[in-house]
């Protein structure tokens, strides 16, 4: 019998770290998952896993919806990773993510509501935090540009936050503090969001 109970606790323990912490749910072009050492095409339907890495080609798209809603687009010739992910207890949620290339949009879901503090994305140069929100960015080598279009945001470097809210953009260069946030033009978001688009699951298109 303690044998027994010992055998379920540790499949319980496997279960809960190998767990699925989102979908797959679109793609379009070459789009891999790399998970531990072994990289696979990108499938729909596929399920997340903590400590995944989704990278794209040219002209390429995924989607991803994680457990408590936040959907995650992510365009051509860029590299995304899920760092933590754990959505339950209000206590215990949290999200961690990295951008190390690319060019992203991200609407943030429940998390972002019950612990905001928790939920953060990375790439090479800042830390981005958020209080509920839309944003998207584009990150290159020479500089990354981070827009907010819903909510407020705040954008980490050098030892500065910069504050962005709705309708404001910051940019940052390597080794420097954000730039102060200014208005950005329509165009600059469309040109990102004619990178990311192409939501075709229905699901998707109810948590945009």
């Amino acid at each position: 019998m303690k044998i027994f109970a010992l055998l379920c606790f540790f499949g319980l323990l496997v279960s809960s770290l190998y767990a699925g912490v989102g979908t797959i749910v679109f793609t379009k072009g070459d789009v891999f998952l790399l998970r531990g050492n072994q990289q696979t095409p990108a499938i729909v339907g596929s399920k997340l896993q903590e400590k995944d890495t989704i990278t794209t080609k040219a002209a390429s798209l995924v989607k991803l919806l994680l457990e408590d809603k936040s959907a995650i687009s992510i365009g051509a010739n860029s590299d995304f990773s899920i760092e933590k992910y754990l959505f339950g207890e209000k206590k215990n949620s949290q999200a961690k993510f990295k951008m190390n290339k690319g060019v992203f949009r991200m609407i943030t879901g429940k998390i972002a509501k019950i612990r905001p503090d928790k939920f953060k994305l990375k790439t090479r140069t800042v830390t981005i935090g958020i209080r509920g929100t839309i944003f998207s960015g584009t990150i290159k080598k020479a500089k990354e540009e981070i827009f907010c279009e819903h909510g407020e945001i705040y954008v980490s470097s050098q030892g500065v936050t910069e504050d962005v809210k709705k309708g404001y953009k910051t940019s940052v260069t390597p080794g420097k503090a954000p730039s102060k946030a200014k208005p950005y033009f329509a165009i600059e978001l469309d040109e990102i969001h004619g990178q990311v688009s192409s939501w075709k699951d229905k699901k998707c298109t109810e948590a945009f």
